[in-house]
């Protein structure tokens, strides 16, 4: 592909690690995607809702801009919403009033002419904002999944449901606020799982191309997604910088230590309580053994998960680090005896990947994603959602006896992935 930016692009996205696997692989797009267009970012109101991931985020929109990529706008929700947010104590109406009325969201953006739209995406701030500005400039457009926007399974959303339960229930001080925190959990997710899916049904398809990171995205939607959804099957993988910092650890470091890291973002659809839960069980017979738990946490949400250890009688046991450099995660991944995973959400897994170049196993839930790219995988154990018995059996197992080899999966190249991804951006340029 020639690197004369010959072509103007949107990009509507949160480009950050702050916020998940998500916000890094975006922030990884837009680094290859000023290489050969010019690249405008236009971020959506999730980042700004949050000031804990923004004020972490600052540094890597300022590397963007030293980049060449440039500043096309924003979308915001009314004052209002944080206002009630932080009088009942709840983000139940930031959650579900831009679902039921998007149109509360304020854009501002640039008068631009672009001659494509990409969203990196299934947020809703996201692929709303994406889906007004692809109309408002008349341009074709693309949204990438990275994650499946609904479920069309009941059996797994009412998995993650459980999952979000089960957070409320080992926080609540009180039986009163437990049976309230229940309600309202119940009552925000099944009434957002609804939405999402009513929304997204009429509002994905007027994209010229859904894109999916992977083949368990629309397998995660069901119906007939599988015929409007293009795979990059995956379009996940280490880059050339990642593969080199992972080849210096493990040259570095030889022996284990006596920890198990969890390996998802700490939260409750990432199996964050149930793993706690395992580890309680794990820790009687092995009496020594820590769990390191690596990401950012709020402050509110840590106090919880702080009362949560203590309840669970595995206080002290472990240890949360917070939010780290990408390198030394990598070192603590690699000490590790053993990877717990009992994640209810994904579409590939950067955390089980990283793991495997890592010299390190893994257990996890066999959901669709993790079941498509990793079920032959040596090194990986996959039990089924929820039966948390096999999923602690297996883990002693592997502490006591071992894994015979641990080898991450062959999948497509950082850079063969990237070239698929600017040739579709180029195509649907092309075809107009």
């Amino acid at each position: 592909m020639s690197k004369e930016k010959e072509y103007k692009i949107i990009v509507v996205s949160s480009p950050s690690p702050i916020s998940g696997g998500g916000g890094f692989r975006a922030l990884r797009s837009l680094r290859e995607y000023v290489k050969y267009f010019e690249a405008y970012l236009f971020v959506p109101w999730g980042l700004w809702s949050n000031k804990r991931v923004l004020v972490n985020s600052i540094s890597y929109l300022r590397e963007l801009r030293h980049i060449g990529v440039r500043l096309a706008g924003t979308s915001q929700l009314p004052e209002l919403l944080f206002n009630l947010r932080e009088l009942f104590g709840t983000r139940i109406f930031e959650r579900l009033l831009p679902l039921i009325a998007p149109t509360i969201a304020h854009l501002k953006i640039s008068t631009l002419n672009c001659n494509a739209l990409v969203v990196l995406h299934e947020c809703w701030d996201a692929v709303y904002c994406g889906s007004i500005l692809k109309d408002l400039l008349g341009i074709p457009s693309i949204v990438l999944l990275q994650l499946p926007p609904f479920y069309g399974s009941k059996e797994r959303f009412l998995n993650i449901l459980k999952a979000l339960r089960l957070w409320r229930e080992l926080g609540s001080k009180t039986s009163i606020e437990r049976i309230l925190s229940e309600i309202e959990v119940t009552f925000l997710n099944i009434s957002e799982h609804y939405l999402c899916r009513l929304r997204y049904e009429g509002i994905l398809r007027k994209y010229n191309i859904i894109l999916g990171i992977s083949r368990a995205i629309p397998v995660e939607m069901s119906g007939n997604w599988l015929d409007y959804v293009t795979c990059l099957d995956p379009g996940v993988s280490l880059d050339d910088e990642d593969l080199e910092t992972i080849k210096r650890i493990r040259e570095k470091i030889k022996e284990k230590e006596n920890y198990i890291v969890f390996g998802g973002r700490p939260a409750a659809d990432k199996g964050l309580f149930e793993a706690l839960i395992s580890f309680k069980v794990i820790s009687k017979y092995f009496p020594g053994i820590k769990l390191f738990v690596t990401g950012g946490i709020p402050p509110k949400t840590f106090s919880r998960i702080k009362r949560i250890c203590k309840k669970l009688g595995i206080e002290g046991r472990v240890v949360f680090t917070g939010f780290i450099p990408r390198e030394e995660r990598f070192k603590i991944v690699t000490k590790a005896r053993l990877m717990l995973y009992p994640s209810h959400v994904d579409s590939f897994s950067y955390a089980v990947l990283e793991a495997l170049h890592l010299g390190t196993p893994v257990i996890a839930y066999r959901i669709p994603a993790l079941e498509i790219y990793y079920s032959k995988t040596p090194g990986v154990e996959l039990v089924d959602e929820w039966c948390l018995e096999s999923f602690t059996v297996k883990a002693i197992d592997i502490l006591e006896k071992g894994i015979e080899a641990v080898e991450p999966p062959k999948i497509k190249s950082w850079k063969e992935i990237m070239d698929e991804e600017l040739r579709i951006i180029s195509k649907l340029i092309n075809r107009n």
